[in-house]
Parts: C-alpha cells; structure tokens; sequence
C-alpha cells in the first residue's frame, strides 16, 4: 500500500513541477510582451505628432508609471516561481515584496478624490501591516546567519 501511495505523491510531484514550470514560461512570455508594449506605448507617447510638445502629460505618466509597476510585478512573480523551482519552496519574502510593489503601485496612482477616507486609512494599515511582516522576516533571516 505504501508503493502506491509513494507512487501517486511522486507523480503529483512530478505534474506540480511541470504545471509550475508551464507557469513560468508563461508568464515570462507576458511580461517580455508588456516590456515590448510599454516601449510601443513611450515611443507613441513622448512622438504624438498631434501634441505640441515632447514631454509627457500627467495622466499620460500615472498610465506609463501604472505599466512599469505592473511589469515589476511580474518580474516578482517569476522571481517566485524561480524559486520554487530551485528550492522548493515559496520565500515568504519574495511574496511579501509582490505585495509590497502592488500597494505602492495602488498608492501611487491613488486619486484621493474618488475613495472614502475610511479606505484611505485601510490602506494606510495595510502598508503597515506590510513593513512590519518584511521586517521581521529580514530581521529573523539576518538572526539565523548569524
């Protein structure tokens, strides 16, 4: 009984590791495709031929600035997956700065005239509730080296 059982678990190991690393491909195909768009959406942007001047508008940098923080988002997941991969396991921290770079993209295109103060103050806890997580687990990894 305990073959078969060894045998099953070895075999959802086995399709873990292939649907993880199917992830992986996949999602390096959509952040290349969002990095070649976000150099599309510059050019086009900074060379309107129908704006009088270079330089970009505000709307046009929170939509650009919006791009690159999902970009990076994406670059974390992967980093993530690259991890699990190698190790075998989610690093807490990692995942930590995913979340970390997604509220700071929230907070940064965050139009206060649209949302009630009581969400303002929930993100605020959030980001909080963020720094305080990232800090202790630096402050344990950097207490087991030494």
């Amino acid at each position: 009984m305990s073959k078969s059982i060894d045998k099953a678990v070895s075999l959802i190991d086995t399709i873990k590791k292939w649907m993880s690393f199917l992830v992986l491909v996949l999602m390096t195909i959509v952040v290349s495709i969002s990095v070649v768009e976000l150099g599309i959406i510059l050019y086009f942007d900074i060379f309107d031929p129908s704006d009088d001047i270079l330089f970009l508008e505000i709307d046009e940098l929170f939509r650009i600035f919006g791009f690159f923080f999902i970009i990076l988002i994406g670059f974390e997941l992967i980093e993530t997956i690259e991890m699990y991969f190698k190790k075998n396991v989610i690093h807490a921290e990692v995942v930590l700065l995913v979340a970390v770079i997604a509220v700071s993209r929230k907070v940064i295109l965050l139009d206060l005239e649209k949302y009630d103060p009581l969400a303002v103050i929930g993100l605020g806890i959030v980001i909080v509730a963020l720094g305080a997580c990232y800090y202790l687990i630096k402050l344990n990894s950097r207490s087991e080296n030494t």
